[in-house]
């Protein structure tokens, strides 16, 4: 009971602060309760990694039981080795996006907003019971779009864009768990919603396939996998960007598949995950064509992220110790690395009031640190040495080629055409001549204190864990081990360890 306690106060921490800030007098007032609230989920968020003591072992918080509606408030440590790591590094994520934004667009609704996003992810983080899981899934999507209704109300792209992301990511997975708790309590099960009590039961063979094709559409949908990734660049591009950073970086998507589909539907598993790998090797080709391709920043961003939300994708459903083990640590660094590529894009925006690197340019001269910052998270970002991507793009590398070795050499075409990407980004925006008539052309502030520390933390952040990964490693590895279940052979293991040291070593 103690441990359900502390897993609901960091659920609820920033869900309560979220319903402070809303109601404050003034917009300063909100950003210094949610930056409290922020802060506290942050510290909070760290007892359960301290409480498994980097064994990776999942935990069990068990709450009290709905029997009439087959329901039990139970919070287990789902938190495996990975989620259990995702809570710190979602506090840590939204300190930094409330601490270091633009204050112009940080309101009180908008601090609210995010706030109330980052409760309902914690929420799915933690979620064992399959009804929790489907509320706080759905809910994570209701504050952005309380957010654009008010903000952007003559949007009508916008507006239209995420009703289709909100309907399409959710629908499908709600459906989903209701006819595997329906299925759960013909087959005898006391609390059908229980993923455990599920599992016990069993899912019949003849319902899996459909099932997994429904939960799989609502994490494709998260993920902005093709043919589903058409929100992501849009959002990015027009909406608020902190809100929609927090929904595209943090992995519910992974975190479904490992903890529901796994578990439940293990037949439709091993018949359907090359599907996934095939969609997600896809997508990160598509994505880093088309990000290849922009002139906004935002929108750049955008097709980046479904680039390597793709390569998560396709590690994960290759169901190999080291791509899983790879994609996993990958869902990390990429959370980390572009999250500072998109709060300097943030900060840049408030300066010169465009994304538009057609209208950019020379900035390097005036803002030298703000030009340091994006050339660093952008080598972060694409897997410099040094770097926690570096390790994950190597442990992908590996675990792919013995998949299959064309999907590798594909993956690197993806990769290479992001970093190319990201440094054209670079040197469009930050180098060369300012073009005539453009709207940077003025004289722009510095970097305040907090941005410098919110991007500085962030690389510190992203190098600690790329020289250091062991900890992340064995975190995960009862994790790959549970997924895998038989797949997971004694040399795969021992292959992903020497992998692991090579990628690290000097």
């Amino acid at each position: 009971m103690t441990l359900f306690l502390l897993l609901s106060a960091i659920i609820l921490t920033p869900a309560l602060a979220a319903l402070i800030a809303a109601r404050s007098r003034s917009d300063e007032a909100a950003r210094r309760v949610a930056l409290a609230g922020a802060a506290l989920t942050a510290l909070l968020s760290l007892a359960p990694l301290a409480l498994l003591g980097g064994a990776g072992v999942a935990a069990d918080a068990i709450g009290p039981a709905v029997p009439l509606l087959g329901v039990r408030l139970r919070l287990g440590l789902g938190l495996d080795g990975y989620s259990v790591a995702l809570l710190p590094l979602l506090g840590f994520m939204l300190v930094a996006l409330i601490g270091a934004g633009p204050r112009t667009a940080l309101d009180r609704g908008t601090v609210a907003a995010l706030l109330a996003t980052c409760s309902a992810i914690l929420g799915v983080y933690c979620a064992a019971d399959l009804a929790v899981l489907a509320v706080a899934w759905t809910a994570a999507l209701l504050p952005g779009q309380r957010l654009i209704a008010r903000k952007s109300p003559g949007d009508q792209l916008l507006r239209r864009t995420y009703r289709i992301f909100l309907v399409g990511g959710t629908a499908p997975l709600v459906l989903a768990i209701g006819v595997m708790a329906w299925l759960g309590a013909r087959r005898g099960a006391a609390l059908p919603f229980d993923v455990e009590e599920l599992a016990r039961v069993g899912v019949p063979e003849a319902w899996q396939s459909p099932l997994f094709a429904l939960v799989g559409i609502a994490v494709l949908m998260r993920m902005a996998a093709v043919p589903f990734h058409g929100w992501l660049p849009v959002l990015l591009e027009r909406g608020p960007l902190g809100v929609t950073v927090l929904l595209a970086e943090m992995q519910v998507g992974v975190c479904v598949l490992v903890h529901v589909a796994v578990p439940l539907l293990p037949a439709a598993c091993a018949e359907q995950m090359p599907i996934l790998a095939a969609l997600g090797l896809f997508s990160a080709l598509h994505g880093s064509i088309l990000a290849l391709t922009q002139t906004d920043l935002r929108r750049m961003i955008g097709y980046l992220v479904a680039s390597q939300k793709g390569l998560v994708l396709l590690g994960v459903a290759s169901m190999n110790a080291q791509s899983l083990s790879g994609a996993l640590l990958q869902s990390f660094a990429s959370s980390i690395a572009i999250t500072g590529v998109a709060m300097v894009v943030w900060a840049l925006e408030a300066r010169t009031g465009t994304a538009d690197m057609r209208e950019l340019g020379g900035l390097v001269a005036r803002t030298p640190r703000m030009a340091a910052f994006f050339f660093l998270l952008v080598c972060a970002a694409i897997g410099f040495p040094g770097a926690l991507s570096f390790v994950s793009e190597d442990l992908l590398l590996h675990g792919i080629l013995h998949v299959h070795p064309v999907l590798s050499i594909l993956m690197l075409g993806a990769t290479a055409l992001n970093g190319i990407t990201m440094f054209r980004a670079f040197q469009r925006t930050f180098l060369g001549p300012i073009p005539p008539g453009a709207r940077s052309a003025g004289k722009m502030e510095a970097l305040l204190f907090r941005e410098r520390a919110a991007l500085l933390s962030l690389l510190v952040l992203t190098v600690a864990l790329g020289i250091a990964p062991s900890r992340l490693l064995a975190l995960h590895e009862p994790v790959v081990q549970r997924v895998l279940g038989p797949r997971a052979q004694e040399g795969d293991v021992a292959r992903l360890e020497r992998t692991s040291s090579v990628a690290t070593s000097p």
